[in-house]
C-alpha cells in the first residue's frame, strides 16, 4: 500500500469552517447526489498528493539496509525488517532500536529517525538505510443509520460515499429495494462517467482533427464550447489547447532547422560553383602554359625542370577540381535531403495524428454503446421497479443528517460533510436521523 492521500482531501479542508454543507442529507436525495459526486470527483481530483500521517494502529512494513564498502555487500538488519503495528500511545517499538515516536509522523520522518537511531544505538560510521511502507491503514468506523455499521478498512482516497457504500447504503432498508437502489444508483454514476469521458474524449478528437487539417487553432464542438463555463470542461479544453500548441512548435522547430541547413547548402552550392569556374579557368591557363613549355623543350630552348613545374600545377587544378565537384554532387544531394526530412517531420506528425483519431473512434463508439447499454438497464429497472428509483429520485426534505468525529489538534469535533469528502483513516462517520441531536458537547466543538 502507498501512504498518499488526494490533493482534493486537503483543500476541501472539511474542518474549516468555510465548508457549506446541508444539515440535512436524504437517505433518497443524499444517495443521488452521492454518486453523482464520486464520478465527478474522479475527475477533479489532482495527481499531486499530500503525505501520509501515521497514527495508532497503523500496520508498517519496515526493511533496513547497510551498505558495507569494505565487503562492497548490502547487509539487512533482519531483525528490524518485518511488519510492525504503530501502538495506541502513537509508538513503534523495533528490536534494538526501541521506541521510536511514529503518531503524527510522515513515513519518511519516522524511516530517517530509526537510521538515525539504528547508528547511534550500533556506533555506525554511516546512518543506515531505513525503507518503510505502510502495509495496513488503521481502521475508521461508521455508526448510526447505515444497513451494517461497525469497523471497516482504510484505504488512500476514501469518501464518504464510498464508506457509506461499503456499510450498505444509508437507512434500514428491504434488500431487495436497497439492492435495485443501488443498481440504479451504480448505472446513473456510470451514465455520468461515460458522459465526462466523452467529453474527454471529444476535446481530444477536436485536436486531432485540427492537426490532421493543419489549423492555426482547434475547433471545438459546441455541446463542449456549451460547457466551457463548466471548470472541468474548461480545463479539458486548455490541455488540449497546450498540448495542440507544445506539438506544433515541436513541428515548426525541426522544420526550421531543416530549413537554415537548406539556405546554408544553397549558399555551399554557389561558393563552390564560383570555385569550380574559377579552377577551370585556370586549367585551361596551365594547359596552355604547359604546351608552350613542351615546344621549347622539344626545340631545346628550355630546360626539362620547367615542363616538369608545369605539369605539376596542372595535376593539382585538376586534383583541386574533381574535389570541388565531388563536394558540389555531395552538397546538392544533401540539400534534396532536407526536403525529403522536412516532408518526413510532417508525415510524423500526421501518422501519430492519424493513430490517435482511429484510437478516439473506437473508444468514442465504446463510449456510445456503454451508454446505450447503461441506459437500458436504468429502464429496465424503471419497468421492474417503479417505486424504488421513485425513492432515490424523491425531492422530499432530508431526512438524515451525516458528520465526521475526527480528532483535529488532539482535540475531538464533529465535522458536518458532504458525500465527496474524504475519510481519514481514526474516523467514526456518523449517519443519524436530521431532527436527532448531536450531544451538547459535540455541538459545542463543531460551533468551534
Amino acid at each position: 500500500m502507498k501512504f498518499w492521500i488526494s490533493k482534493a482531501s486537503r483543500n476541501r479542508k472539511i474542518a474549516s469552517a468555510h465548508i457549506v454543507a446541508p444539515r440535512h442529507v436524504s437517505a433518497k436525495v443524499g444517495a443521488v447526489i452521492a454518486i453523482a459526486s464520486m464520478i465527478v470527483a474522479g475527475f477533479v481530483t489532482s495527481s499531486r498528493a499530500d503525505e501520509y500521517v501515521l497514527g495508532p494502529l497503523d500496520t508498517l512494513k519496515v526493511r533496513v539496509f547497510e551498505w558495507r564498502p569494505s565487503t562492497g555487500t548490502t547487509y539487512e538488519w533482519t531483525p528490524l525488517s518485518g511488519e510492525f503495528v504503530v501502538s495506541a500511545g502513537g509508538n513503534l517499538s523495533l528490536p534494538i532500536v526501541g521506541t521510536i515516536p511514529a503518531a503524527g509522523q510522515t513515513v519518511e520522518a519516522v524511516a530517517d529517525a530509526i537510521g538515525e537511531r539504528l547508528q547511534k544505538q550500533v556506533g555506525l560510521q554511516k546512518k543506515p538505510n531505513a525503507s518503510l511502507e505502510v502495509a495496513a491503514y488503521r481502521p475508521f468506523f461508521i455508526s448510526g443509520l447505515v444497513a451494517t455499521p461497525g469497523k471497516y478498512s482504510y484505504s488512500p482516497g476514501l469518501t464518504v460515499l464510498q464508506a457509506l457504500s461499503m456499510a450498505g447504503g444509508l437507512g434500514p432498508s428491504d434488500p431487495n429495494t436497497l439492492g435495485i437502489q443501488r443498481d440504479a444508483l451504480l448505472s446513473q454514476g456510470d451514465l455520468r462517467s461515460l458522459d465526462a469521458e466523452r467529453m474527454a474524449l471529444a476535446a481530444r478528437k477536436a485536436r486531432v482533427d485540427a492537426i490532421l487539417s493543419d489549423s492555426e487553432t482547434i475547433t471545438f464542438p459546441t455541446d463542449l464550447l456549451a460547457r466551457s463555463e463548466n471548470p472541468l470542461v474548461a480545463k479539458m479544453m486548455e490541455e488540449e489547447n497546450s498540448l495542440f500548441e507544445t506539438r506544433r512548435r515541436s513541428m515548426d522547430s525541426e522544420l526550421e532547422s531543416l530549413s537554415q541547413s537548406k539556405i546554408l547548402a544553397a549558399n555551399q552550392i554557389k561558393v563552390l560553383t564560383a570555385k569550380s569556374i574559377s579552377l577551370e579557368k585556370q586549367i585551361d591557363m596551365a594547359t596552355k602554359d604547359l604546351n608552350s613549355v613542351n615546344k621549347l623543350v622539344s626545340q631545346g630552348l628550355t630546360v626539362s625542370a620547367r615542363q616538369i613545374g608545369a605539369s605539376q600545377n596542372l595535376a593539382d587544378l585538376e586534383a583541386r577540381s574533381l574535389d570541388t565537384s565531388l563536394a558540389l554532387v555531395k552538397t546538392k544531394q544533401d540539400l534534396a535531403k532536407f526536403d525529403h526530412d522536412a516532408s518526413e517531420v510532417r508525415d510524423k506528425y500526421r501518422v501519430d495524428a492519424l493513430t490517435e483519431a482511429s484510437e478516439l473512434r473506437g473508444r468514442l463508439a465504446l463510449n456510445t454503446e456503454k451508454a446505450q447499454t447503461t441506459r437500458a438497464v436504468l429502464r429496465n429497472i424503471a419497468n421492474r421497479s417503479p417505486a424504488a428509483l421513485a425513492a432515490i429520485d424523491n425531492d422530499g426534505s432530508p431526512t438524515f443528517a451525516i458528520s465526521i468525529d475526527r480528532h483535529v489538534g488532539g482535540v475531538l469535533r464533529n465535522l458536518k460533510v458532504t458525500d465527496n469528502d474524504a475519510i481519514a483513516p481514526g474516523d467514526i462517520l456518523r449517519v443519524e436521523r436530521a431532527d436527532a441531536p448531536l450531544s451538547s458537547q459535540l455541538a459545542e466543538k463543531a460551533i468551534q
